[in-house]
């Protein structure tokens, strides 16, 4: 198990490096994670290398037994790579370029800055080939963070339209696929080609699609052509990347981009600059069962928050154990390696309000002793942390539903992770634990499998569907569920939701979009008033039984929630966004449990008997088994 800290060593010279080092192993630490942002002083000038000082960094770690993560620096460029080639700066829809100095203002389609990031790759590999204290190679950091996901420069447009070519036979062909007669949108050439900018009104969904999956590529492309160049270098390389959180949000698909690599990390902040409170516990369990499910495995995180947090307006303060009480969360939700960022908090520059274990005075206080015992304790049990989860249930996250949505939201108050989040939380609720996986991946190992508002299906996973219900599982489909074709279009001559009438026991009749504070009201069974928001779907049942109606619905008698048995399963549609109160009702009867616990708590299987339990409200967590051999915290 690898402990550890990000230590930044640029920031204070070497003078202090012995008492650091001396106070890293102090805390427990078997491993730091160095040079994040420092390409200037690898390459000091243009093709001129410099690799002396983190030699002398290295070396030092060897004599106080410490392994090392290297950074290939790329998120932030040298300054003399933006005078001589400002071109590789990202433009915005306004072609404004990004300024220098704050990081990830390149341009992940320019060829110069993926030159100068390969070269930087391949002479750092090939000088520290042969170390052997370098156990793990993180490349970039955090990208898409910050908007820098997104770009509109000319490189951009001319390997978008790269892309279409090689996608689209002619150009005949995209302009039926796409509609474009509508609205004079024909295209004669690909090369005519505009990207989706802000205009007056809104533009072809499919260009928006297309545009998303371009973006996607172009991330992933990026950082695997490092990762090709530093395997080519030293083969038995383990190289990871570290993605943040908000990443469901992002113009790229994280799983993709994961299962292209060795292993992936996932940076833990559960507050941050301008939050009045921390995330719920439970929004914080999901963002670390999707970092499971990233490579459906264990994963690193390289950056666990310690102290607040904020570039310019922080967040909440991080109050005493509640940093521990995260990381042994992380750990229950299958975090195999930590690093807490950071070691000590900058005096100067861009994050002086990103606090560390120590602050700038530099003293030993009340977060330093956190951590030395929350390492003490992970060492103690490691055994017992050294898990794989093994979930009963299943939430598929689909990029291409979660980007058309960022086109047509169709709903002001539509947020596809706040619905996701939503759903998540009853499992959540019920202590059962939960994979978050995408359509590729195995349906057969769980018990129960949620998808939320997947509003593109192809038909080949609407097939793998039916086989899954047919064969025992439970389904649940949300509103919007398999409304667009993989043209980000509706089909002619074909029921809502399509390809799923058989297996839903439905057809989506009409439908209403609820905007911000409207909500209609819907019945269930036992004659109980409910509200549903977001979105309203009248339901006709052709197979189903209903389980809640529409209330006085002025548009004629229509289901809300329906079961329908198919072979050995069901399948629940939910027809809109429901209040909580019903959602947990409904899901007493999907799950067949109850709610356990509150909102501050969690129980997490961690098999052979032994249970964490998590305390958020007070901070505390214990291991409890059947023999009383683990101890508590």
């Amino acid at each position: 198990m690898y402990l550890g800290v990000d230590y930044y060593p640029e920031q204070w010279g070497l003078e202090l490096i012995d008492e650091d080092l001396s106070n890293i192993k102090e805390l427990g630490c078997n491993i730091i994670r160095i040079a994040d942002f420092v390409w200037d002083m690898f390459e000091p000038l243009e093709d001129q290398y410099d690799f002396s000082f983190f030699d002398q960094v290295i070396e030092k770690c060897r004599q106080y037994d410490l392994k090392v993560m290297m950074c290939v620096p790329t998120a932030t460029m040298p300054r003399w790579l933006n005078l001589k080639y400002p071109e590789v700066m990202s433009n915005d829809q306004y072609g404004h370029r990004q300024p220098f100095g704050g990081r990830r203002g390149y341009c992940y389609n320019s060829d110069r800055y993926i030159q100068k990031a390969l070269a930087l790759t391949e002479a750092l590999a090939k000088h520290y080939k042969n170390e052997k204290q370098i156990v793990a190679w993180q490349l970039d950091n955090e990208i898409g963070h910050e908007g820098s996901d997104m770009c509109f420069c000319k490189n951009c447009q001319k390997k978008f339209i790269s892309y279409l070519k090689e996608k689209y036979d002619d150009i005949e062909q995209l302009n039926k696929r796409w509609g474009t007669a509508f609205w004079s949108g024909s295209y004669v050439k690909f090369e005519d080609m505009q990207l989706p900018k802000k205009a007056h009104t809104a533009q072809n969904p499919s260009l928006h699609i297309e545009w998303e999956r371009f973006r996607s590529i172009s991330i992933s492309n990026f950082l695997i052509s490092m990762y090709q160049v530093l395997k080519n270098i030293i083969p038995e390389a383990l190289v990871l990347h570290n993605l943040e959180g908000g990443t469901l949000d992002k113009h790229f698909d994280p799983f993709d981009l994961a299962r292209k690599l060795d292993d992936i990390a996932y940076n833990n902040y559960p507050v941050w600059g301008g939050l009045v409170e921390p995330l719920k516990p439970y929004e914080v369990a999901l963002a670390l069962d999707m970092a499971r499910g990233f490579r459906q495995d264990r994963f690193w995180i390289t950056e666990q928050i310690m102290g607040a947090q904020g570039h310019d307006i922080i967040g909440c303060a991080v109050k005493p154990n509640q940093g521990a009480t995260w990381a042994i969360q992380a750990f229950g939700h299958g975090c195999k390696a930590m690093l807490i960022f950071r070691y000590r908090g900058f005096n100067k520059g861009a994050e002086q309000y990103c606090f560390g274990i120590l602050d700038s005075d530099n003293r030993k206080k009340r977060k330093y002793y956190e951590v030395l015992n929350l390492f003490k304790y992970l060492k103690e049990n490691k055994e017992v942390f050294n898990i794989k989860v093994k979930a009963k249930a299943a939430v598929v996250f689909d990029y291409d539903s979660a980007s058309c949505f960022k086109s047509q939201r169709q709903s002001d108050s539509f947020n596809y992770v706040n619905e996701m989040t939503k759903l998540y939380k009853q499992l959540w609720m019920r202590d059962i634990p939960v994979d978050i996986i995408v359509e590729s991946d195995d349906l057969s190992q769980y018990e129960l499998v949620i998808l939320p508002y997947m509003i593109m299906m192809k038909e080949s996973f609407v097939e793998k569907l039916k086989e899954y219900v047919r064969s025992g599982g439970q389904l649940v489909l949300t509103a919007r569920s398999s409304w667009k074709d993989q043209d980000n279009n509706f089909v002619l001559n074909q029921d809502l939701p399509l390809y799923l009438t058989d297996l839903s026991g439905i057809i989506v009749d009409q439908q209403e979009s609820l905007l911000a504070d409207t909500c209609r009201e819907c019945i269930d069974l036992d004659n109980r008033l409910y509200k549903g928001y977001v979105f309203k779907e009248m339901l006709l049942k052709v197979s189903a039984e209903e389980l809640v109606k529409w209330h006085n619905c002025p548009f004629g008698n229509y289901s809300a929630v329906t079961v329908n048995y198919f072979g050995q399963g069901k399948c629940y549609y939910l027809a809109s966004s429901f209040e909580e109160e019903l959602m947990e009702k409904l899901f007493d009867e999907i799950t067949g449990q109850k709610i356990v616990k509150g909102e501050n708590q969690e129980n997490i299987d961690l098999g052979n008997n032994i249970t964490l339990f998590i305390d958020y409200e007070n901070f505390k967590w214990e291991l409890n088994d059947a023999a009383d051999k683990t101890g508590k915290s």
